[in-house]
């Protein structure tokens, strides 16, 4: 079998600088986040860099906004790049800063709370290109609380 090189394509891509969708629920002005997701294959301007079987969700917290405790389909690995956040994963709490991680075990309730004077920049590891989430209150601007994230997303 040979092995592709996809060195040609090699290319970089700012992860941030993708148009955002910003997230929130209806009664709780904390709960807010910007999501830039999923970066998978298919995904404009990040194919090139994207796994067949992994998908990568980066979120951007303001200080004192929190991503509500949800449940994952998949395994995540929480990867913080700026700022500090407390990570809540099942009863277990830690403070996480740049350059920390945190595994997440599939539909293991957790939540993220940013704790610094700055914007946390977190990314969101899976192993699959698709993705449910389930919240506890429902997610807007989706209206549910229970969101479908990848390729196969809007053939739902």
């Amino acid at each position: 079998m040979a092995v592709q090189s996809r060195d040609e394509d090699l290319q970089p891509v700012r992860l941030y600088k993708f148009e955002g969708t910003d997230v929130w629920q209806e009664d709780d002005e904390h709960a807010r986040l910007r999501g830039y997701f999923p970066l998978s294959p298919g995904t404009p301007q990040a194919s090139e860099v994207s796994g067949e079987d992994l998908m990568l969700v980066c979120i951007e917290l303001e200080p004192g906004n929190y991503l509500p405790t949800h449940r994952d389909s998949n395994e995540e690995l929480l990867h913080v790049t700026a700022g500090t956040v407390e990570a809540t994963v099942g009863n277990a709490t830690t403070e996480l800063s740049a350059g920390e991680i945190a595994l997440v075990p599939v539909e293991v309730p957790h939540s993220i709370r940013n704790v610094g004077d700055e914007t946390a920049r977190i990314l969101g590891i899976f192993p699959s290109d698709e993705l449910t989430a389930t919240f506890e209150k429902p997610m807007e601007p989706f209206g549910t609380a229970v969101i479908t994230i990848g390729p196969d997303a809007d053939a739902e």
